[in-house]
């Protein structure tokens, strides 16, 4: 029983990581690119950023949303700044003059609960998502607002892109992860939908969006979803771009990770009737790209025990010593990565087995029901 086992978690792997992406690209290139033009008249946009503890970042935030290539007088600024003890509500309150609205509250009650408050108080046709720590490219709300052109189309995600800055352990990884999601969601957007936009650059139909449950945790994972389910496609749109800094220390990566994935198998269970069985493109390719990414960790033990277990034949000796070696590099990354910039031959082990292991714990969380809609907030 152990071979089609080992062969089994090493097949599930390599169609996520491989086989399916590869897929998906071919299969886009048989769709044209969807039709983007501007709308006649710029429509009222309602721009909502939810800030917890940000005043490092949120004047920065908002003197790049106020800059936006865009009338002003068909953009409302909406910042929930919910439960924030520092300096972030009288930052916010500064701009007042500039027509930044703030719905503080002295409760904090999570991101989720703060997002459905705000969408009740904006006004705009369109809502706009974003966070306090990044910024857009001045062409962002343009080219997010060029596909609702298209009736058919209930929701827009730009790209996120990563800035290299040393000292920030982060910033290779997530920037190598974030180039590999952007040529996905292209693929996936062209023939259809993608899977799960991201709530940093998020734009909505304001008509479409249903309360999130409060305690959910992945709110723009559960807004894809909800767009889908009315019949309507979320698309992606990679030159409307937000930029942002990769966490300091990849320690913060992995505790968001850990949030993220289980926040991703709450998402699962609170939408298993539209996601199986996978009777639609969408599950199919939710699956393939979300699903088996979070059980991943789960695929790479089991290929590593079994491949361990059968190791007295040559081939599988040879995959056991590979799998050792990779994970003894990650291991001296982990190490040494305090020292200073590590080569990409060392990094990306070190990283690709951090992410899982978060991944892992995700799910434990998951299981235990640890998880709540508040967090631990990354290092600015």
């Amino acid at each position: 029983m152990l071979e089609p086992i080992f062969f089994a978690s090493a097949a599930l792997l390599i169609y996520h990581y491989v086989l399916y992406p590869a897929i998906v690209v071919i299969l886009s290139k048989c769709w044209r690119m969807p039709r983007t033009i501007p709308l006649d008249a710029p429509p009222r946009v309602s721009f909502i950023v939810a800030a917890y503890n940000e005043e490092k970042v949120i004047a920065a935030k908002l003197r790049n949303t106020l800059e936006l290539a865009y009338p002003p007088d068909r953009l409302e600024v909406l910042v929930v700044s919910d439960g924030s003890s520092d300096g972030t509500e009288a930052i916010v309150r500064s701009f007042a003059s500039r027509g930044v609205i703030s719905l503080h509250q002295a409760e904090r009650r999570g991101k989720t609960a703060a997002l459905n408050r705000a969408v009740e108080h904006a006004t705009g046709e369109f809502v706009v998502f974003s966070d306090a720590n990044n910024d857009f490219s001045r062409d962002a709300l343009v080219r997010l607002l060029s596909h609702f052109v298209d009736s058919g189309v209930g929701g827009v995600c730009g790209a996120k892109r990563i800035r290299q800055a040393e000292g920030r352990q982060s910033s290779v990884g997530d920037g190598l992860y974030w180039r590999y999601e952007s040529a996905l969601k292209l693929a996936e957007s062209r023939i259809g939908n993608i899977t799960g936009a991201d709530g940093e650059i998020f734009a909505v139909r304001r008509s479409l969006y249903r309360p999130v449950p409060e305690y959910i945790i992945n709110d723009d994972a559960q807004i894809t979803l909800d767009i889908v389910r009315q019949g309507f496609s979320v698309r992606y749109e990679p030159s409307a771009q937000s930029f942002e800094l990769a966490s300091i220390e990849i320690k913060d990566d992995f505790y968001v990770k850990v949030r993220m994935v289980a926040g991703g198998f709450q998402t699962i269970v609170e939408n298993a009737g539209m996601l199986f069985p996978m009777r639609s493109w969408f599950a199919w390719a939710f699956f393939s790209h979300k699903t088996l990414r979070w059980l991943a960790p789960l695929f790479l033990l089991i290929a590593f025990t079994s491949s361990a277990m059968l190791a007295r034949q040559q081939i599988y000796l040879l995959v056991l010593v590979t799998q050792l070696v990779f994970y003894g590099v990650a291991a001296i990354g982990y190490v040494r990565i305090a020292r200073g910039a590590l080569p990409l031959a060392v990094y990306v082990p070190l990283y690709f087995t951090a992410m899982n292991l978060a991944a892992l714990g995700g799910l434990i969380r998951f299981l235990r029901r640890r998880q709540t809609v508040q967090w631990r907030k990354a290092q600015r």
